[in-house]
């Protein structure tokens, strides 16, 4: 499934210098589980994989929100759809 991210902030909620490039952008979640490393598939650019820190929680945080907190950050992502008009 397709996600837009829509913050990349530390515990704190202070966004990172990555949610700036990165906002808006379509990604594909590898296996998002708890005691996994969180691995993002950017697919508006070229593919790029991001490996993370281990997940510590996945929740829905609305009908169509998803968080996911590790060990460093807390990201937020939108499910679906088309990220700056672009499916």
């Amino acid at each position: 499934m397709t996600y837009i991210i829509e913050s990349m902030r530390t515990h704190a909620g202070v966004p990172t210098e990555r949610e700036a490039k990165r906002k808006g952008q379509r990604v594909e979640i590898l296996s998002p589980n708890v005691g996994q490393p969180l691995v993002l598939v950017y697919r508006d650019d070229h593919n790029h994989l991001l490996q993370g820190t281990q997940i510590e929680r996945v929740e829905d945080a609305g009908p169509d929100v998803l968080t996911i907190t590790t060990r460093n950050y807390v990201y937020t992502f939108i499910k679906g759809g088309c990220a700056n008009e672009i499916c």
